[in-house]
């Protein structure tokens, strides 16, 4: 498969899905896209909790989480009104 640009398509080797975003990387995160590697290589416990690494993803909802909480917004609310605004 060619991509838009002409270049062949880089497939993830963990989920055989096309690496679109950080194609610059896809050798660097061993053929895979950014999050299948840290959950493979990096993520420590649940893949489904929060880990130590600043980069992971279920750790930086947790930061945006507790921020909304202390500016008194609910998190839940707040993506409800996200998903209507998204989808009108």
């Amino acid at each position: 498969m060619k991509s838009k640009m002409g270049e062949k398509e880089k497939i993830c080797v963990k989920c055989n899905k096309p690496v679109e975003v950080n194609r610059e990387l896809y050798e660097v995160y061993e053929k895979m896209h950014w999050l299948c590697f840290h959950l493979e290589y990096e993520h420590e416990d649940d893949p489904d909790r929060p880990c130590n690494d600043p980069g992971c993803i279920w750790w930086q909802l947790e930061v945006y989480k507790n921020k909304l909480e202390k500016l008194g917004l609910d998190p839940k609310e707040v993506l409800e009104q996200a998903n209507k605004d998204r989808w009108k």
